[in-house]
């Protein structure tokens, strides 16, 4: 990664307010004090005009000319310790270019973008809702799969949080969780788990963020299941199959068990073909999407056929309600290789998770899908897309460079814990002698670098402090 010749501050800005924007060299050879000539600093507006309103010359390098200035000049000072100020109303939201410049030479460009004022305390938190880890029965590679390794591994590619969802697990989630409050700082582990029924796999909704374990503490055994059962079984259709009847049905009882437990209720991979067939029937499916027995829908994972047809089914249930439906970007990793690949950014106050969560039920939020050797695909609001790219180019490379780092330094915190015997006999048992058990974790203690992991943060709040001021 390239160290940046120039420190802006700040890069983000209110929007339809003067601003000020300072510039400062970070290496002897681009300190603007050692330049001869008069340096000039000009932009056009985030909506591609000048301030009075006139539009810019340009060229496609066609041969046409409109004979006018490409960019507009805006006064700038240097005081003597080598800092530019500029001082800007920044008329609008959106995405503005300054370039500075002595003669026909340009020394730099950089970009900022402006957004309504009651966004400037929001922060954009990037995060995968759906990671299997070792516990998970249908995973290889348990060795790079515990928890806690496979959480570094997200935050070592970017990730500001995570919940890994095991199949009717909760409790590795917990393990991870409880091993990245040792290590302290700004990424988070919240619980999570892939709900399933007891007797029949069909339903594949998560869990994310209830305080419980559905799976666990729910299902097996509790008179309230069967009591939502019957409630549910007199308004679902007619299905001709009593087993379609019952899935339906189900569908409102998970629902309403992970809204008890305080959760986000995702409907997952809804054209997922396991021996190639659907796993969810097309009858249940749609009853599922007409009642919007779910908070979210899961738009990519799970390969590109279904994300897809998913983001087509999404498009579909928008405009047929007249809303946009709050909507996340899974990997359904199955292991390390399938990281990274789809996102969800949300912008909230804090990365905590009754702020992610309402954050994304109001859809203040993006999807993103990066398969390797594509364009970014990003689904959200014109608003919120146009941000995410401004991030992506400017932000991301800089504070995944820091995520990186501070992963290496949980990496030696987890080698520094003892044993986990637990991982190694609990996950070579047979898928089904631990399904249907109410699994408990031992708790691990780790030595990590406290000191080393603060200054981490401090870098990365430090960098925080340079787009937002």
């Amino acid at each position: 990664m390239l160290a940046e010749l120039y420190t802006v501050t700040p890069r983000i800005v209110p929007a339809d307010t003067m601003s000020e924007l300072t510039v400062r060299g970070n290496f002897p050879h681009s300190d603007f004090r050692i330049f001869s000539g008069d340096i000039v600093v000009e932009t056009v507006g985030p909506d591609g005009l000048f301030a009075n309103g006139d539009l810019p010359g340009y060229t496609c390098g066609n041969g046409f000319d409109m004979k006018r200035p490409w960019f507009e000049p805006i006064p700038v000072e240097i005081d003597a310790a080598g800092i530019m100020r500029i001082k800007y109303y920044f008329r609008g939201e959106g995405e503005c270019i300054f370039r500075i410049r002595i003669g026909e030479r340009v020394l730099y460009t950089f970009h900022t973008y402006a957004v309504r004022h009651e966004w400037l305390k929001l922060r954009p938190f990037r995060g995968d809702l759906h990671l299997h880890s070792g516990y998970s029965g249908c995973c290889g590679q348990k060795e790079l799969l515990s928890p806690e390794y496979y959480a570094i591994v997200n935050r070592a590619a970017g990730m500001d949080f995570i919940s890994i969802s095991d199949h009717k697990q909760h409790y590795p989630s917990l393990k991870a969780q409880d091993f990245i409050s040792q290590c302290g700082g700004d990424f988070q582990v919240y619980p999570s788990e892939e709900v399933h029924l007891p007797d029949l796999h069909t339903i594949h909704n998560l869990n994310f963020g209830g305080n419980v374990s559905i799976s666990d503490r729910l299902f097996r055994g509790n008179p309230e299941f069967d009591a939502l059962l019957a409630k549910y079984l007199k308004v679902v259709p007619d299905f001709k199959d009593e087993y379609l009847r019952y899935l339906a049905a189900c569908y409102h009882v998970v629902a309403d068990m992970i809204h008890d437990a305080g959760g986000v209720n995702i409907f997952c991979h809804p054209f997922w073909r396991p021996f190639d067939r659907l796993f969810l029937p097309r009858c249940v499916r749609d009853y599922v999407c007409e009642k919007q027995i779910f908070d979210a829908v899961e738009l990519f994972g799970h390969g590109e056929r279904n994300a897809d047809e998913t983001h087509a089914l999404y498009s579909d249930l928008c405009i047929a309600c007249g809303k946009r439906i709050p909507a996340v970007g899974n990997n359904d990793a199955h292991n390390v290789g399938d990281i990274g690949i789809h996102l969800t950014v949300i912008w909230a106050e804090r990365n905590e998770f009754p702020a992610l969560r309402d954050a994304l039920l109001a859809n203040m939020n993006v999807v993103v899908s990066t398969y390797p050797g594509e364009i970014h695909r990003t689904s959200g609001t014109l608003e919120l897309v146009s941000f995410y790219h401004f991030l992506r180019e400017n932000y991301y490379p800089r504070h995944d460079a820091l995520c990186s780092s501070e992963a290496d330094l949980m990496y030696a915190a987890l080698a520094s814990g003892t044993p986990d015997t637990d991982y190694d006999r609990v996950t070579h048992l047979p898928y089904a002698e631990r399904i249907g058990k109410i699994m408990d974790y031992k708790k691990l203690k780790f030595a990590p670098d406290t000191a080393a992991l603060s200054a981490q943060k401090a870098k990365i709040a430090a960098l925080e402090a340079e787009f937002w001021g």
